[in-house]
């Protein structure tokens, strides 16, 4: 028995040696991939993956699993004079931080048309502060809706819209002071390894050694004559693609003297139909050019014979760079982009743009961001210096001068004492763009208030952004107003059991709906000054008004621990101080409660400062009769019924 043990450990030994040897030498030194189709481009040891050691790639060479051709050739920046040369390091443990550099000017090494450019930045808050200048000999524009995709806090891939040959690009604004590398791609040789095949009258056969990924024309060893003599029968090589590419550049390399390019017929198909390519100029190679943009699914090359001549030409390789059609992504182009992309996703891993300088809309880039905002996505307030609130979409610039300084774009030169408002042009305020001022003043034109105290309205309820940025609904009637409302429920249209990451930034509708305003705004309020807090309630057509001199809460590492103090209401119980003050904030997913049998706001089907569990529960299931599961406050609701409606707002 303990021999037949022996031989089965033996054997299963064997196995997997020879398993784990195959699964080790199954591709070649230099290539990786399920089929071996994939060129390494590794500076050091390659992983069998493909990785490199330290994600450290050849020069020439970036991106995942240094897939990506880079077209840099140098950099010049006019001020001030420092090396440039890491900037193509793939390491980018070095970077370049220095607060005068204004532009950095980035040189290709042959004309290309544009599709995207990687930058890494040391400081992640600069990452989309950067305005793109193409170029071509004479011709400069604008890199239009700037796309991106952030590839970690660092590192972002940007897109421009358009097509065009470029062979210089312009880097400005806020994040040049902060550069760690700069990669403009040429693609990547989607031809290596494709089905290629050789015709040559009736007879079709393989000729891979044309897309083995070498272009060294004097080894004729895995070269192919493609023309000759004239009783030789016509040759048609030709490469078809596994998926449908859009091919930017078709390199051709080849062997003798190309006195007639028309002894070649060239032809790129998508299918049956012809995909226009442009040739340029290049002294090693045929260089052709996608001129729109279309896919193709094949690539031909054919001998077309001219009578009287006979001289050889042979070809050696055959690169064609480029990505994945829109909608498709992975090395093999093979995988569909998740519909919520809109258009199109991130090629590698297939996850959908994360914003548009300038616009917002879905990762379309469909709608330009409002006068007063910019940035990626929209997310940036233009800043209050800048006149009517008006600035750059892309880089936040004044662009209707400053408001209280004379210096636009910069807006750093406040105005003198006898002049005010834009650009320091107001002096009495007749002219009809000045409001009436006080000459030497800088307020914002339509300041934004710093909290509700600041606003008055006939409208009860009116919403607001104040001027640290929070969006807020202000209660301008009750008690003389002034109150930031930070909860509202009266029609059960918003979902209130939610996670902590929701309740941390907060959720609803806060244009007149329902809302929570947001753990984290009211830490960040109150923390700032002395706030009352101001309940108002309905249960059975009932008002009810609960009142206290003290509200705050603690900072997420202490849970967000509610502060309250002296209620003052005498024919309703104080359950909220007694039972609920000092406790940490609970979700059904970070139960923080003191309960050692449940999870009380899982249970209760809501989110609170829980105890073991409540007397409280504002933010459970509207108009649940289930016990314990509604809007219960319990000297008036007790555990089966809810109010229908609830208001909890703050007052400094």
């Amino acid at each position: 028995m303990k021999m037949r043990w022996w031989l089965l450990l033996s054997f299963l030994e064997m196995v997997h040696k020879l398993y784990c040897q195959d699964i080790i030498e199954e591709c070649p030194v230099g290539w990786f991939g399920t089929e071996c189709q994939y060129q390494t481009h590794c500076r050091t040891k390659c992983e069998t993956d493909g990785d490199c050691m330290g994600n450290v790639c050849k020069i020439g060479w970036f991106g995942y699993k240094c897939q990506y051709q880079d077209m840099v050739t140098r950099f010049e920046v006019p001020y001030p004079k420092i090396p440039l040369s890491k900037w193509s390091n793939t390491n980018v443990s070095e970077c370049i931080e220095d607060e005068r550099i204004e532009e950095v000017h980035v040189y290709l090494k042959s004309t290309i048309y544009f599709t995207w450019l990687s930058l890494t930045v040391k400081n992640a808050d600069l990452l989309d502060l950067f305005t793109i200048q193409l170029e071509n000999g004479d011709k400069k524009w604008k890199c239009e809706k700037q796309l991106y995709t952030i590839r970690n806090n660092n590192t972002a891939r940007i897109e421009c819209q358009g097509r065009e040959l470029v062979n210089k690009l312009t880097l400005k604004g806020k994040g040049v002071t902060s550069l760690c590398s700069i990669h403009v791609s040429k693609g990547r040789n989607l031809a290596i390894k494709q089905k290629v095949m050789l015709s040559l009258g009736k007879d079709t056969n393989p000729s891979p050694d044309l897309v083995d990924g070498i272009s060294d024309t004097s080894q004729l060893s895995s070269c192919t004559p493609i023309t000759g003599s004239q009783n030789v029968p016509r040759k048609t090589w030709s490469l078809t693609f596994a998926e449908p590419v859009v091919a930017s550049s078709i390199e051709i390399y080849y062997k003798g003297t190309m006195i007639d390019k028309s002894l070649l017929l060239i032809e790129t198909l998508d299918g049956d139909k012809a995909v226009d390519f442009n040739e340029t100029d290049s002294k090693d190679y045929i260089n052709l050019f996608n001129v729109n943009g279309d896919p193709i699914t094949q690539f031909k090359v054919t001998d077309a014979k001219k009578e009287n001549v006979s001289n050889l030409i042979t070809l050696c390789e055959v690169k064609v760079f480029g990505v994945c059609v829109p909608g498709k992504w992975g090395l093999n182009c093979n995988n569909t982009c998740d519909s919520k992309c809109n258009t199109s996703c991130n090629e590698i891993d297939g996850t959908c743009p994360d914003g548009c300088l300038g616009y917002s809309g879905d990762h379309a880039c469909s709608k330009t961001c409002e006068t007063a905002q910019w940035g990626v996505n929209c997310k940036k307030d233009c800043d209050k210096k800048c006149a009517f609130h008006a600035c750059d979409n892309k880089n936040g610039e004044c662009i209707l001068g400053c408001n209280g300084y004379s210096d636009p774009p910069q807006c750093t030169e406040v105005c003198s004492d006898d002049s005010y408002g834009p650009n320091c042009l107001c002096t009495d305020g007749k002219q009809p763009f000045c409001p009436p001022e006080i000459p030497g003043q800088v307020t914002p034109i339509e300041p934004e208030p710093e909290s509700c105290q600041g606003v008055n309205s006939t409208q009860e309820r009116v919403v607001v952004k104040l001027a640290r940025g929070l969006k807020v609904m202000c209660d301008t009637q009750t008690d003389g107003g002034g109150w930031i409302v930070i909860q509202r429920r009266f029609n059960g249209t918003v979902r209130f059991f939610r996670g902590w990451s929701e309740y941390r930034k907060g959720f609803g509708d806060y244009d007149m709906g329902e809302f929570y305003l947001g753990n984290e705004n009211l830490f960040q309020l109150t923390s700032t000054g002395q706030y009352e807090l101001k309940i108002d309630l309905k249960y059975n057509d009932k008002a009810y008004s609960l009142n206290y001199s003290s509200f705050r809460i603690s900072n997420e590492r202490e849970k967000y621990k509610l502060h309250i103090q002296t209620f003052f209401n005498d024919s309703i119980a104080d359950e909220l101080r007694v039972y609920h003050n000092g406790m940490p904030f609970s979700t059904f997913d970070n139960d923080n409660d003191l309960s050692v049998s449940s999870n009380c706001a899982r249970d209760s089907a809501g989110a609170w400062w829980y105890n073991n569990c409540y007397e409280v529960n504002l933010n459970g299931f509207w108009n649940d009769t289930l016990f314990g599961h509604g809007l219960q406050w319990r000297s008036i609701t007790g555990y089966d019924e809810g109010v229908t409606f609830t208001e909890m707002k703050i007052r400094e």
